[in-house]
Protein backbone atom coordinates (compact mmCIF):
# COMPACT_ATOMS: atom_id res chain seq x y z
CA UNK A 1 0.00 0.00 0.00
CA UNK A 2 1.16 3.74 -1.13
CA UNK A 3 0.95 6.94 0.81
CA UNK A 4 1.37 10.29 0.15
CA UNK A 5 2.00 13.04 2.05
CA UNK A 6 2.39 16.64 0.97
CA UNK A 7 3.67 20.22 2.77
CA UNK A 8 2.21 23.66 2.49
CA UNK A 9 4.34 27.14 1.72
CA UNK A 10 6.50 28.29 4.57
CA UNK A 11 5.06 31.52 5.34
CA UNK A 12 5.69 34.16 8.34
CA UNK A 13 6.25 38.33 8.80
CA UNK A 14 7.95 40.05 11.10
CA UNK A 15 7.64 41.60 14.34
CA UNK A 16 8.79 44.96 15.92
CA UNK A 17 9.50 46.63 19.13
CA UNK A 18 11.05 50.13 20.24
CA UNK A 19 12.14 51.49 23.64
CA UNK A 20 13.26 55.09 25.20
CA UNK A 21 15.05 56.40 28.70
CA UNK A 22 16.77 59.44 30.98
CA UNK A 23 18.97 62.13 35.36
CA UNK A 24 19.58 64.94 38.49
CA UNK A 25 22.53 66.16 41.28
CA UNK A 26 22.83 67.26 44.68
CA UNK A 27 25.07 69.65 46.97
CA UNK A 28 26.80 69.99 50.77
CA UNK A 29 27.75 73.09 52.36
CA UNK A 30 30.33 72.71 55.40
CA UNK A 31 28.68 74.86 58.12
CA UNK A 32 32.35 74.68 60.38
CA UNK A 33 33.46 78.04 58.94
CA UNK A 34 29.90 79.89 59.23
CA UNK A 35 30.96 83.52 61.11
CA UNK A 36 30.36 83.25 64.57
CA UNK A 37 27.65 85.61 65.67
CA UNK A 38 28.81 89.20 66.73
CA UNK A 39 27.69 91.10 69.80
CA UNK A 40 24.65 92.97 69.77
CA UNK A 41 24.39 96.56 70.18
CA UNK A 42 21.68 98.67 72.74
CA UNK A 43 18.03 98.44 71.14
CA UNK A 44 18.68 95.09 69.54
CA UNK A 45 21.11 96.50 66.67
CA UNK A 46 24.35 94.57 65.41
CA UNK A 47 28.19 95.61 66.76
CA UNK A 48 29.88 98.17 64.01
CA UNK A 49 32.43 95.34 63.93
CA UNK A 50 29.92 93.30 61.92
CA UNK A 51 30.10 94.40 58.20
CA UNK A 52 27.05 94.77 56.93
CA UNK A 53 25.69 93.04 53.88
CA UNK A 54 25.82 95.23 51.24
CA UNK A 55 22.47 97.22 49.80
CA UNK A 56 20.91 95.63 46.65
CA UNK A 57 21.59 97.76 43.40
CA UNK A 58 18.23 99.66 42.68
CA UNK A 59 16.45 98.74 39.23
CA UNK A 60 17.93 101.53 37.07
CA UNK A 61 14.80 101.21 34.42
CA UNK A 62 17.00 99.67 32.12
CA UNK A 63 17.17 96.38 31.11
CA UNK A 64 19.99 94.27 32.50
CA UNK A 65 21.72 92.43 28.93
CA UNK A 66 21.82 89.24 28.99
CA UNK A 67 25.12 87.10 28.74
CA UNK A 68 26.88 85.60 25.80
CA UNK A 69 26.84 82.02 27.43
CA UNK A 70 22.73 82.91 28.15
CA UNK A 71 21.97 83.36 24.13
CA UNK A 72 24.24 80.43 23.21
CA UNK A 73 22.08 78.29 25.95
CA UNK A 74 18.89 79.11 23.94
CA UNK A 75 19.80 79.36 20.25
CA UNK A 76 21.27 75.40 21.35
CA UNK A 77 17.82 74.37 22.84
CA UNK A 78 16.01 75.55 19.76
CA UNK A 79 18.44 73.83 17.63
CA UNK A 80 18.11 70.96 19.17
CA UNK A 81 14.55 70.55 19.20
CA UNK A 82 14.24 71.54 15.30
CA UNK A 83 17.03 69.35 14.64
CA UNK A 84 14.86 66.45 16.15
CA UNK A 85 11.57 66.94 15.14
CA UNK A 86 13.44 67.34 11.91
CA UNK A 87 15.14 64.18 11.94
CA UNK A 88 11.89 62.27 12.78
CA UNK A 89 9.65 63.79 10.09
CA UNK A 90 11.87 65.04 7.20
CA UNK A 91 15.47 63.14 7.51
CA UNK A 92 17.05 59.35 6.74
CA UNK A 93 18.74 59.69 10.36
CA UNK A 94 15.52 57.79 12.23
CA UNK A 95 14.67 55.84 9.06
CA UNK A 96 14.72 52.85 11.51
CA UNK A 97 11.68 53.71 13.69
CA UNK A 98 9.78 53.63 10.53
CA UNK A 99 9.54 50.56 8.08
CA UNK A 100 6.95 48.19 6.23
CA UNK A 101 5.13 47.22 9.36
CA UNK A 102 3.98 51.12 9.83
CA UNK A 103 1.91 53.40 8.91
CA UNK A 104 4.35 55.74 8.48
CA UNK A 105 7.55 54.53 6.54
CA UNK A 106 10.18 55.18 4.49
CA UNK A 107 11.59 53.21 2.10
CA UNK A 108 14.36 53.15 -0.69
CA UNK A 109 13.05 54.14 -3.69
CA UNK A 110 15.30 50.98 -5.70
CA UNK A 111 16.64 48.23 -4.00
CA UNK A 112 19.52 45.59 -5.83
CA UNK A 113 19.64 42.73 -3.78
CA UNK A 114 20.99 39.20 -3.28
CA UNK A 115 19.74 36.09 -1.89
CA UNK A 116 19.32 32.24 -1.34
CA UNK A 117 16.65 30.04 -0.66
CA UNK A 118 18.04 26.60 0.92
CA UNK A 119 15.18 23.87 0.96
CA UNK A 120 16.86 21.19 3.60
CA UNK A 121 14.88 17.75 2.94
CA UNK A 122 15.72 14.73 5.70
CA UNK A 123 14.70 10.70 5.31
CA UNK A 124 14.74 10.47 9.12
CA UNK A 125 13.40 6.43 8.18
CA UNK A 126 15.82 4.07 9.24
CA UNK A 127 14.61 1.87 6.92
CA UNK A 128 13.24 2.98 3.85
CA UNK A 129 14.20 4.26 1.15
CA UNK A 130 12.27 8.28 0.52
CA UNK A 131 10.57 9.55 -3.49
CA UNK A 132 10.02 12.70 -3.35
CA UNK A 133 9.43 16.07 -5.87
CA UNK A 134 10.00 19.34 -5.39
CA UNK A 135 8.05 21.52 -7.46
CA UNK A 136 9.05 25.30 -7.84
CA UNK A 137 7.23 28.10 -9.86
CA UNK A 138 10.10 30.55 -11.41
CA UNK A 139 9.80 33.92 -10.33
CA UNK A 140 8.90 36.00 -13.50
CA UNK A 141 9.86 39.85 -14.05
CA UNK A 142 7.35 42.36 -13.80
CA UNK A 143 7.81 44.78 -16.12
CA UNK A 144 5.44 47.37 -14.94
CA UNK A 145 6.80 50.43 -13.13
CA UNK A 146 10.23 48.09 -13.19
CA UNK A 147 9.29 46.61 -10.13
CA UNK A 148 10.89 43.40 -10.22
CA UNK A 149 13.75 42.86 -12.56
CA UNK A 150 15.57 39.40 -12.25
CA UNK A 151 19.18 39.77 -13.33
CA UNK A 152 20.38 35.94 -12.33
CA UNK A 153 19.21 32.53 -11.12
CA UNK A 154 20.93 29.36 -10.20
CA UNK A 155 19.74 26.32 -8.99
CA UNK A 156 21.84 23.41 -7.74
CA UNK A 157 21.38 19.51 -8.53
CA UNK A 158 20.16 19.98 -12.28
CA UNK A 159 16.09 20.29 -12.12
CA UNK A 160 14.25 19.80 -14.78
CA UNK A 161 12.17 22.36 -16.60
CA UNK A 162 8.20 21.73 -16.58
CA UNK A 163 5.42 23.35 -18.04
CA UNK A 164 2.46 23.60 -15.64
CA UNK A 165 -0.53 26.04 -15.29
CA UNK A 166 0.81 28.30 -17.63
CA UNK A 167 3.94 28.79 -16.08
CA UNK A 168 7.55 27.66 -16.27
CA UNK A 169 8.49 25.49 -13.10
CA UNK A 170 11.66 23.79 -11.74
CA UNK A 171 11.21 20.07 -10.12
CA UNK A 172 13.52 17.79 -8.49
CA UNK A 173 12.54 14.40 -8.75
CA UNK A 174 15.04 12.32 -6.36
CA UNK A 175 15.09 9.29 -4.28
CA UNK A 176 16.85 9.91 -0.52
CA UNK A 177 17.99 6.65 0.94
CA UNK A 178 17.58 5.85 4.71
CA UNK A 179 18.81 8.68 7.28
CA UNK A 180 20.14 10.75 4.72
CA UNK A 181 19.26 14.34 3.80
CA UNK A 182 19.51 16.55 0.86
CA UNK A 183 20.05 20.66 0.62
CA UNK A 184 18.18 22.43 -2.90
CA UNK A 185 19.88 25.53 -3.47
CA UNK A 186 18.48 28.82 -5.45
CA UNK A 187 20.06 31.98 -5.15
CA UNK A 188 18.47 34.97 -6.91
CA UNK A 189 19.91 38.59 -8.02
CA UNK A 190 17.28 41.09 -8.25
CA UNK A 191 16.47 44.57 -8.75
CA UNK A 192 13.15 45.98 -7.77
CA UNK A 193 11.72 49.86 -7.28
CA UNK A 194 9.02 51.18 -4.73
CA UNK A 195 5.94 52.06 -5.96
CA UNK A 196 3.10 54.71 -4.43
CA UNK A 197 -0.15 54.61 -6.73
CA UNK A 198 -2.03 57.86 -6.39
CA UNK A 199 -5.55 57.45 -6.87
CA UNK A 200 -8.56 58.49 -5.41
CA UNK A 201 -12.01 58.64 -4.68
CA UNK A 202 -12.04 61.47 -6.72
CA UNK A 203 -10.91 60.19 -10.22
CA UNK A 204 -12.08 56.56 -9.44
CA UNK A 205 -14.16 54.60 -11.83
CA UNK A 206 -16.94 52.06 -11.06
CA UNK A 207 -17.06 48.20 -11.21
CA UNK A 208 -19.14 48.68 -14.06
CA UNK A 209 -15.92 49.98 -15.30
CA UNK A 210 -14.11 46.66 -14.78
CA UNK A 211 -13.56 44.14 -17.76
CA UNK A 212 -15.80 41.38 -17.61
CA UNK A 213 -13.05 39.04 -19.01
CA UNK A 214 -10.93 40.21 -15.25
CA UNK A 215 -14.68 39.48 -13.36
CA UNK A 216 -15.18 36.44 -14.94
CA UNK A 217 -11.53 35.64 -13.31
CA UNK A 218 -11.80 36.40 -10.38
CA UNK A 219 -14.74 37.36 -8.51
CA UNK A 220 -15.82 33.41 -7.98
CA UNK A 221 -15.04 30.78 -5.19
CA UNK A 222 -11.66 29.71 -4.97
CA UNK A 223 -9.26 26.81 -3.80
CA UNK A 224 -12.07 23.83 -2.39
CA UNK A 225 -10.04 22.80 1.00
CA UNK A 226 -9.00 19.10 0.70
CA UNK A 227 -6.99 19.38 4.07
CA UNK A 228 -6.25 15.26 3.77
CA UNK A 229 -5.92 15.46 -0.09
CA UNK A 230 -9.02 13.04 -0.10
CA UNK A 231 -11.12 14.00 -2.88
CA UNK A 232 -13.36 15.33 -0.14
CA UNK A 233 -13.79 18.93 0.94
CA UNK A 234 -13.47 19.61 4.72
CA UNK A 235 -16.27 21.51 6.48
CA UNK A 236 -13.56 23.39 9.67
CA UNK A 237 -16.63 25.42 10.09
CA UNK A 238 -19.12 22.55 10.80
CA UNK A 239 -21.87 24.87 9.50
CA UNK A 240 -22.76 22.16 6.92
CA UNK A 241 -20.62 24.19 3.92
CA UNK A 242 -17.53 22.89 1.90
CA UNK A 243 -14.87 25.54 3.06
CA UNK A 244 -13.12 27.08 0.48
CA UNK A 245 -10.05 29.63 0.97
CA UNK A 246 -11.75 32.44 -0.68
CA UNK A 247 -15.17 32.31 -0.72
CA UNK A 248 -17.27 35.17 -1.80
CA UNK A 249 -20.39 33.61 -2.00
CA UNK A 250 -20.55 33.07 1.69
CA UNK A 251 -23.74 34.74 3.42
CA UNK A 252 -21.85 36.06 6.19
CA UNK A 253 -19.27 37.33 3.57
CA UNK A 254 -21.98 38.40 1.37
CA UNK A 255 -23.65 40.36 4.20
CA UNK A 256 -20.76 41.84 5.71
CA UNK A 257 -19.26 43.16 2.33
CA UNK A 258 -22.88 44.95 1.97
CA UNK A 259 -22.78 46.67 5.29
CA UNK A 260 -19.01 47.95 4.82
CA UNK A 261 -19.14 49.57 1.27
CA UNK A 262 -22.61 50.82 1.60
CA UNK A 263 -22.89 54.47 0.16
CA UNK A 264 -19.69 54.12 -1.45
CA UNK A 265 -19.81 53.90 -5.11
CA UNK A 266 -16.60 53.71 -6.95
CA UNK A 267 -13.63 51.38 -6.75
CA UNK A 268 -10.83 53.08 -4.48
CA UNK A 269 -13.94 53.63 -1.85
CA UNK A 270 -15.18 50.57 -1.71
CA UNK A 271 -11.32 49.19 -1.36
CA UNK A 272 -10.62 51.43 1.29
CA UNK A 273 -13.63 51.14 3.46
CA UNK A 274 -13.03 47.07 2.92
CA UNK A 275 -9.12 47.74 3.82
CA UNK A 276 -9.83 49.44 7.32
CA UNK A 277 -12.10 47.52 8.60
CA UNK A 278 -9.76 44.78 8.16
CA UNK A 279 -7.34 46.99 10.19
CA UNK A 280 -9.82 47.73 12.53
CA UNK A 281 -11.10 44.36 12.98
CA UNK A 282 -8.84 41.31 12.44
CA UNK A 283 -5.71 41.19 14.36
CA UNK A 284 -2.20 39.52 12.87
CA UNK A 285 -1.02 36.46 14.99
CA UNK A 286 1.38 33.89 13.26
CA UNK A 287 1.05 31.05 11.48
CA UNK A 288 0.73 27.31 12.56
CA UNK A 289 1.62 24.54 10.79
CA UNK A 290 -0.39 23.15 7.71
CA UNK A 291 -2.75 24.66 5.84
CA UNK A 292 -3.65 28.08 5.96
CA UNK A 293 -6.84 29.03 8.22
CA UNK A 294 -9.77 30.02 5.13
CA UNK A 295 -11.58 33.08 4.69
CA UNK A 296 -14.54 32.80 6.85
CA UNK A 297 -12.41 30.97 9.91
CA UNK A 298 -10.69 34.03 9.54
CA UNK A 299 -13.59 36.30 10.33
CA UNK A 300 -15.22 33.55 12.85
CA UNK A 301 -11.96 33.67 14.48
CA UNK A 302 -10.68 37.34 14.36
CA UNK A 303 -7.37 36.78 13.51
CA UNK A 304 -4.97 35.81 11.15
CA UNK A 305 -1.53 35.66 9.38
CA UNK A 306 -0.24 37.44 6.40
CA UNK A 307 -1.73 35.45 3.77
CA UNK A 308 -5.36 34.40 5.95
CA UNK A 309 -6.18 37.42 6.17
CA UNK A 310 -5.25 37.96 2.38
CA UNK A 311 -8.22 35.33 1.57
CA UNK A 312 -10.35 37.19 3.82
CA UNK A 313 -9.94 40.86 1.68
CA UNK A 314 -10.49 39.27 -1.40
CA UNK A 315 -13.42 37.12 -0.51
CA UNK A 316 -15.29 40.74 1.30
CA UNK A 317 -13.66 42.45 -2.39
CA UNK A 318 -14.92 39.61 -4.92
CA UNK A 319 -18.53 40.03 -2.88
CA UNK A 320 -18.58 43.71 -3.32
CA UNK A 321 -17.93 42.94 -7.47
CA UNK A 322 -13.73 44.18 -7.71
CA UNK A 323 -11.50 41.60 -8.43
CA UNK A 324 -8.79 40.96 -6.22
CA UNK A 325 -6.60 38.00 -5.83
CA UNK A 326 -2.98 36.89 -4.07
CA UNK A 327 0.60 37.58 -4.70
CA UNK A 328 3.15 35.03 -2.51
CA UNK A 329 7.17 35.87 -2.20
CA UNK A 330 8.79 36.93 0.65
CA UNK A 331 9.60 40.42 2.25
CA UNK A 332 12.51 41.80 3.68
CA UNK A 333 13.12 42.24 7.59
CA UNK A 334 15.57 44.82 8.08
CA UNK A 335 15.86 44.31 12.25
CA UNK A 336 16.75 40.40 11.68
CA UNK A 337 18.52 41.33 7.64
CA UNK A 338 16.77 38.40 6.32
CA UNK A 339 13.78 37.05 4.55
CA UNK A 340 10.26 35.86 5.40
CA UNK A 341 7.59 33.70 3.40
CA UNK A 342 5.06 36.43 2.31
CA UNK A 343 1.63 37.05 1.25
CA UNK A 344 -0.51 40.49 0.21
CA UNK A 345 -3.82 41.14 -2.19
CA UNK A 346 -3.30 42.49 -5.97
CA UNK A 347 -6.75 44.22 -7.17
CA UNK A 348 -8.14 46.19 -9.49
CA UNK A 349 -8.55 49.93 -10.68
CA UNK A 350 -10.20 52.04 -13.10
CA UNK A 351 -9.78 55.49 -13.08
CA UNK A 352 -13.45 57.38 -14.31
CA UNK A 353 -12.08 58.57 -17.78
CA UNK A 354 -10.48 54.95 -18.54
CA UNK A 355 -6.72 56.37 -19.13
CA UNK A 356 -5.55 54.59 -15.73
CA UNK A 357 -6.53 50.76 -15.17
CA UNK A 358 -4.83 47.50 -13.76
CA UNK A 359 -3.74 46.35 -10.83
CA UNK A 360 -2.22 47.65 -7.54
CA UNK A 361 -1.36 46.23 -4.33
CA UNK A 362 -2.64 45.77 -0.92
CA UNK A 363 -0.62 44.66 2.22
CA UNK A 364 -2.67 44.05 5.04
CA UNK A 365 -0.29 43.40 7.99
CA UNK A 366 1.95 46.13 6.93
CA UNK A 367 -0.75 48.42 6.63
CA UNK A 368 0.10 49.45 2.98
CA UNK A 369 -2.75 50.68 0.41
CA UNK A 370 -2.21 51.04 -3.19
CA UNK A 371 1.80 50.79 -2.28
CA UNK A 372 4.56 48.32 -2.78
CA UNK A 373 7.66 48.36 -1.19
CA UNK A 374 11.03 47.59 -3.10
CA UNK A 375 12.35 45.12 -0.14
CA UNK A 376 9.92 42.44 -1.36
CA UNK A 377 9.92 39.70 -3.92
CA UNK A 378 7.15 37.90 -5.77
CA UNK A 379 7.62 34.50 -6.84
CA UNK A 380 3.87 33.80 -7.84
CA UNK A 381 0.76 35.39 -8.60
CA UNK A 382 -2.44 33.88 -8.63
CA UNK A 383 -4.49 33.23 -12.26
CA UNK A 384 -7.44 32.68 -10.72
CA UNK A 385 -7.79 29.04 -12.25
CA UNK A 386 -9.18 26.43 -9.62
CA UNK A 387 -5.86 24.13 -8.35
CA UNK A 388 -3.41 26.68 -9.18
CA UNK A 389 -3.12 28.23 -6.20
CA UNK A 390 -3.23 25.41 -4.29
CA UNK A 391 -0.54 23.98 -6.12
CA UNK A 392 2.03 26.68 -5.02
CA UNK A 393 1.55 25.65 -1.17
CA UNK A 394 1.76 22.04 -2.35
CA UNK A 395 5.08 22.51 -2.93
CA UNK A 396 6.79 19.17 -1.80
CA UNK A 397 5.15 15.58 -2.26
CA UNK A 398 6.89 12.43 -1.54
CA UNK A 399 5.90 8.58 -2.24
CA UNK A 400 6.87 5.79 0.24
CA UNK A 401 5.84 2.58 2.05
CA UNK A 402 3.16 2.70 4.47
CA UNK A 403 4.48 2.94 7.59
CA UNK A 404 7.46 5.30 6.84
CA UNK A 405 8.66 8.14 9.06
CA UNK A 406 7.60 11.69 8.09
CA UNK A 407 10.48 13.39 6.33
CA UNK A 408 11.44 17.06 7.40
CA UNK A 409 11.69 19.85 5.96
CA UNK A 410 13.12 23.16 5.87
CA UNK A 411 13.20 26.09 4.27
CA UNK A 412 14.33 28.80 4.57
CA UNK A 413 15.82 32.44 2.72
CA UNK A 414 19.37 34.18 3.81
CA UNK A 415 20.25 37.67 2.37
CA UNK A 416 23.72 37.47 0.94
CA UNK A 417 23.79 41.44 -0.33
CA UNK A 418 21.19 44.75 0.00
CA UNK A 419 22.45 48.11 -1.59
CA UNK A 420 19.16 50.55 -1.84
CA UNK A 421 18.88 54.16 -3.67
CA UNK A 422 16.78 56.94 -2.68
CA UNK A 423 13.58 57.49 -0.48
CA UNK A 424 10.26 57.45 -0.21
CA UNK A 425 7.93 58.31 2.17
CA UNK A 426 4.71 56.66 2.71
CA UNK A 427 2.00 57.94 5.23
CA UNK A 428 -1.05 55.74 5.26
CA UNK A 429 -2.53 57.57 8.29
CA UNK A 430 -1.11 55.16 10.88
CA UNK A 431 1.83 56.76 12.37
CA UNK A 432 4.42 54.56 13.77
CA UNK A 433 3.00 53.57 17.13
CA UNK A 434 -1.29 53.99 15.65
CA UNK A 435 -3.04 57.01 17.18
CA UNK A 436 0.29 57.84 19.24
CA UNK A 437 2.68 59.74 16.82
CA UNK A 438 3.04 62.42 18.86
CA UNK A 439 5.29 60.40 20.79
CA UNK A 440 8.25 60.89 18.97
CA UNK A 441 8.91 64.13 19.83
CA UNK A 442 8.85 63.36 23.66
CA UNK A 443 12.22 62.37 24.14
CA UNK A 444 13.40 65.95 21.85
CA UNK A 445 11.21 68.04 24.27
CA UNK A 446 12.36 66.25 27.52
CA UNK A 447 16.35 66.49 26.94
CA UNK A 448 15.64 70.52 25.70
CA UNK A 449 13.51 70.95 28.73
CA UNK A 450 16.57 69.47 31.04
CA UNK A 451 18.98 71.37 29.25
CA UNK A 452 16.95 74.85 29.43
CA UNK A 453 16.35 74.21 33.14
CA UNK A 454 20.40 73.48 34.08
CA UNK A 455 20.98 76.67 32.14
CA UNK A 456 18.27 78.56 34.21
CA UNK A 457 19.98 77.22 37.48
CA UNK A 458 23.32 78.26 36.63
CA UNK A 459 22.17 81.92 35.61
CA UNK A 460 20.88 82.21 38.84
CA UNK A 461 23.53 80.76 40.82
CA UNK A 462 25.88 83.28 39.10
CA UNK A 463 23.83 86.33 40.18
CA UNK A 464 23.39 85.45 44.01
CA UNK A 465 27.40 84.93 43.56
CA UNK A 466 27.52 88.94 41.93
CA UNK A 467 25.10 90.63 44.83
Amino acid sequence: MKEDGNFSQTKGAGEKSRKSQFVEESSNVDSSSSPKTPPKKKGGGRSSAYKERPKKYKKSGKKRKKSKGSWLATIGVLLIVVLLIGAVFFTPFLDGLYGSWSGVGIYPEKADYTMKRTIKIENNDPRESLDYKLTLAVPYEIEKNNIQTIENTEWNGEPDTIEKNNHEWRQWDRTLASGQSERIEISYDVKTTTVKWDFSGEDSGTVEDIPQDIKDRYIKDQWAVDSDRDDEVDDRNGDGRDDWMIEPSHPKIERLAEDIVSGEDNIYDKSKAIYDWMNDNIKYEFAEEGLPKHAVWVLNSGTGDCDEQSFLYTSLSRAAGIPAWLELGVLYDRGGDRWGGHGWVRTRFVNDAGTKKGWVNIDLVNDEFFFRSARRFTTWVDDGQEGHLKDYYYFFSWTSSAGISRPNVDDEYENMAMDTEGRVVYNEGKGMLPGFEFLTVIPATLISIFIYSRTRRKRRSKKRKDR
